[in-house]
């Protein structure tokens, strides 16, 4: 019983990694969210030009694992 019961610990637990592994794929993703291609942001402007992004500007703050990633 002990045996199945330590097979059942290690599959959860590397199930559970991988999961996590996966939720955090996404993340770190630099710069902003694409507009839809249909919204008023994506069209020309009446010069031609499309509008730029007049989003927020965040300065840049080191983190701890910089060094690592």
């Amino acid at each position: 019983m002990s045996r199945a019961l330590s097979r059942l610990c290690r599959v959860l637990g590397l199930s559970l990694a991988l999961g996590g592994a996966l939720a955090l794929g996404g993340c770190g993703v630099k710069g902003p969210l694409e507009p839809p291609p249909n919204s008023p942001q994506a069209q020309p402007g009446p010069d031609g030009k499309v509008p730029k992004d007049t989003g927020p500007v965040k300065p840049k703050t080191p983190f701890i694992l910089d060094g690592l990633l």
